[in-house]
C-alpha cells in the first residue's frame, strides 16, 4: 500500500536539502577566512657593465669576494676552479679537477672554498686565495648549487624544487627542506645560488631557462623574476649555452650574471629592493557543509523518514558522496638533470 503523502514529504525533503545547502552562510561563521600569497613581479635587468667572459668555460659556480670573481666549471675531464680579474676577465690563478670530477656550485665559508660535484657525492675544500686542497666531504644525491649566508649556513640546490641547509659545523644537509614556490606551485630544475649578506633572499637560476628568481628563506615563495631573454639575444651568440652564475657585488650592490660558454661577464641592476616577499591576503571560498547543516538535514530527515525513507536514504547519501569526493591529483614535477 502506498501513502499519498509519500510524495509531498520526499518534496519536502529534497527542498529542505536545498536550502540548507544553498544558504549555507546562515549556519556558518560569518568571519571569512583568508591564505596569504605573494605576487610576483617580473623584472628586465639593466646592465651596467659588460666584462670579457672565457667562452671555453662551461660555468657552474660563480661569486665575488675580495674583488675578485672565483668561478667553477664543469664537464668531466674539463672542470676547474679559477680566480678571475673583475676589470679584464683575465683569469689569474686555476686549478683543474681530475677527469672523475663534474664541477658545480661553490660557495665561501669560515676562510674556505667549497666546490660540490656533480654525481661524485664529494664536495672540496680549497684555501680560497691559494685553491690548494685542504679537505672534502660527502653528501647523498646530486650537487648543483651552493650558497652561504651572513650566519655562515650554507643553502644547497640538487636540481629539484626543494633547497636544504649544510650545517657549517660538519657540512652535514639537514632533512629540513625549504620548498621554493611561484604562484604557490612548485618551480622544479633550481641550480645555482647566490646568497648575498644584505638580505634575506636566495638568488637561483633556473637551469634551461634565461631566468633567475629571488626566494624567501622564511616561506620558500618566490618574490621577483628576472628576466634575461633580451639580453642573450643583443649580447651573446649561437654557442652561448645555459645561463648559470650569479655572483652578488656588495661593493656596488649589482649582480655579475654569466652563463655556460657566454662570451661576457654582465654586472647588472636588478631594479628591485632587497625586501620579503609582500604578503597579499586573499579571500578562501568554503563550499564544504558544516557539520550544523548535517546535523539539522538528519533531524529533519528521522522526522519525515517514516512517509518517505527511501528518498532519503538516497539524497543523504549523494550528499555525503559529495562531500568526500577528493580533488585530482595535482600535476607532479619530475627532477631535472644537469648538463
Amino acid at each position: 500500500m502506498i501513502r499519498r503523502g509519500g510524495g509531498i514529504k520526499s518534496v519536502s525533503i529534497l527542498i529542505l536539502v536545498f536550502f540548507f545547502s544553498t544558504f549555507s552562510p546562515l549556519v556558518q561563521s560569518d568571519m571569512p577566512s583568508y591564505q596569504d600569497t605573494y605576487q610576483v613581479e617580473i623584472i628586465e635587468p639593466e646592465i651596467v657593465e659588460i666584462i670579457p667572459h672565457d667562452s671555453h668555460a662551461f660555468t657552474q659556480g660563480l661569486l665575488i669576494h675580495n674583488g675578485k670573481i672565483y668561478e667553477s666549471t664543469g664537464l668531466y675531464g674539463e672542470s676547474s676552479l679559477r680566480i678571475v680579474n673583475m676589470s679584464t676577465g683575465q683569469i689569474e690563478k686555476i686549478v683543474n679537477l681530475t677527469d672523475e670530477y663534474f664541477a658545480e656550485g661553490i660557495a665561501i665559508i669560515n676562510n674556505s672554498l667549497i666546490q660540490l660535484t656533480w654525481k661524485e657525492n664529494i664536495g672540496i675544500l680549497y684555501n680560497y686565495s691559494s685553491l690548494e686542497v685542504i679537505g672534502n666531504f660527502t653528501y647523498e644525491g646530486e650537487g648543483w648549487g651552493l650558497c652561504s649566508t651572513e650566519n655562515n649556513n650554507l643553502w644547497f640546490s640538487d636540481g629539484s624544487f626543494q633547497i636544504s641547509k649544510i650545517s657549517p659545523e660538519n657540512l652535514s644537509i639537514s632533512n629540513d627542506l625549504l620548498t621554493v614556490k611561484y604562484n604557490n606551485s612548485p618551480i622544479n630544475r633550481l641550480n645555482e645560488l647566490e646568497c648575498p649578506f644584505e638580505n634575506s633572499l636566495i638568488y637561483a637560476n633556473i637551469w634551461l631557462e634565461d631566468r633567475i628568481v629571488s626566494i624567501s628563506q622564511s616561506t620558500g615563495d618566490v618574490c621577483f623574476e628576472y628576466d634575461f631573454t633580451n639580453i642573450r639575444l643583443e649580447y651573446e651568440n649561437d654557442n652561448s649555452r645555459e645561463l648559470n652564475g650569479i655572483a652578488y657585488d656588495e661593493s656596488s650592490s649589482h649582480f655579475l650574471i654569466t652563463g655556460k660558454n657566454w662570451s661576457n661577464y654582465y654586472l647588472v641592476d636588478f631594479n628591485s629592493s632587497f625586501q620579503d616577499c609582500q604578503i597579499i591576503e586573499e579571500p578562501v571560498v568554503e563550499n564544504n557543509f558544516s557539520y550544523l547543516q548535517y546535523v539539522v538535514i538528519f533531524a529533519v530527515a528521522i522526522f519525515l523518514m517514516p512517509f518517505s525513507w527511501p528518498t532519503f536514504v538516497l539524497v543523504f547519501y549523494k550528499l555525503l558522496r559529495r562531500q568526500t569526493q577528493q580533488p585530482p591529483p595535482s600535476r607532479t614535477v619530475e627532477k631535472g638533470r644537469e648538463g
